[in-house]
């Protein structure tokens, strides 16, 4: 992104579907609504025109996993490739 002289703009709201717990270790399911984020001129700062997208998803699949501190931590991230529909609000 800072190559091409972009950033982000706007906001992704998470919207988490699913949330599976198996001793040490999680996955979490979310399909973010990314319909209120783009790009951004990085000089400017002003949104890029016909990047923002309406009623846009992202998929995404996060692993968690819990150290012996007690804390979870994210080990892996993915993006899916299936469709989503976030949950109702």
């Amino acid at each position: 992104m800072d190559e091409q002289g972009r950033e982000p703009y706007g906001e992704v709201i998470p919207r988490v579907k699913q949330v599976r717990v198996g001793g040490k270790h999680a996955e979490l399911i979310d399909c973010q609504d990314t319909s209120k984020a783009g790009m951004a001129d990085r000089r400017t700062h002003q949104l890029i025109p016909g990047t923002i997208k309406a009623n846009s998803t992202a998929n995404i699949k996060a692993e968690l996993g819990q150290s012996s501190d007690g804390r979870w931590r994210v080990v892996g991230l993915s993006i899916r490739e299936a469709a989503c529909t976030p949950p109702s609000s």
